[in-house]
């Protein structure tokens, strides 16, 4: 009978070190799926094999706690910060991808961002931001998976073929005083904010993607990150990120776009 993996969400996050491996019976709820988005491969042993695969993409990794094979921490240094990362691997004999699948979740649902792919997953510490675990993804061929928050109605239009189209809508409204385009789904607009405001960009971040899962993605890791406030409005595939409640709310009008909002430190802790 196939263990269940609900219970692997301790091993996760406080790595007590411990030989047993029982778990609790799910009482018949149904597994929730493996994202179909996540790679199937590469599959991996043990943890060791994960740290091995982190010193290949040229980010060494110190291990730093082992319980089991499958389980460590290790830590490495990403832009002059040392992160930590929480690696739990699942043998493929005794899992299926579903399985592991629905531990992901249990992770994920405690309001943790989770690196994944084949038959493990990693918790970055820390893990409000964003940019930690998406290195970590890159250097590991794997993707990023932001909690489930829940999320707004946004509508499917306007939609925008490039970003560039949307910064020509808000500079037909008013609202992008100048425009820098880093490439084709990013781009800066400027906005009317005072220039005396320290607390607050005087520009506002658009981006476009290429389905409406990565959005919502993109989204999520905005409230996630929580590390300043910030008000976005999408639709369509694309979003926009400002600072300031009054301008945000301009731009929602104008493009008829639904508005999401958090504050700093507004998301869940670790």
């Amino acid at each position: 009978m196939k263990k269940t993996l609900r219970a692997l969400v301790p091993v996760l996050l406080l790595l007590a070190v411990t030989g047993c491996d029982r778990f609790e019976p799910r009482g018949g709820k149904p597994l929730v799926p493996m994202p179909d988005h996540v790679p199937k491969g590469p599959v991996y042993a043990s943890a060791d094999e994960v740290v091995a695969a982190l010193e290949r993409a040229g980010l060494p990794c110190e291990v730093i706690r082992q319980p089991r094979t499958s389980t460590a921490a290790c830590t490495t240094v990403i832009d002059g910060t040392t992160v930590e990362n929480r690696i739990q691997v699942l043998n493929t004999t005794d899992f299926t991808r579903d399985e592991v699948g629905d531990s992901i979740d249990s992770v994920r649902g405690g309001g943790t961002t989770v690196v994944a792919a084949g038959n493990w997953f990693v918790r970055v510490l820390p893990n409000q931001e964003a940019r930690y675990s998406q290195r970590i993804a890159e250097a590991l061929g794997a993707v990023v998976l932001p909690p489930p928050y829940p999320l707004p109605d946004i509508p499917e239009e306007p939609a925008y073929a490039t970003v560039g189209a949307l910064a020509d809508a808000l500079e037909g409204a008013g609202l992008c005083v100048g425009r820098k385009e880093v490439d084709e789904e990013t781009a800066y607009c400027g906005t009317r904010l005072p220039k005396g405001d320290p607390s607050c960009p005087r520009s506002s971040l658009l981006k476009r993607y290429d389905s409406v899962r990565e959005r919502d993605d993109a989204l999520r890791l905005h409230i996630r990150n929580g590390l300043v406030p910030a008000e976005i409005v999408t639709a369509g595939r694309w979003t926009a990120v400002y600072c300031d409640p009054a301008e945000a709310r301009r731009a929602a009008d104008a493009l008829g776009g639904a508005l999401v909002h958090h504050e700093a430190g507004s998301g869940p802790a670790g």
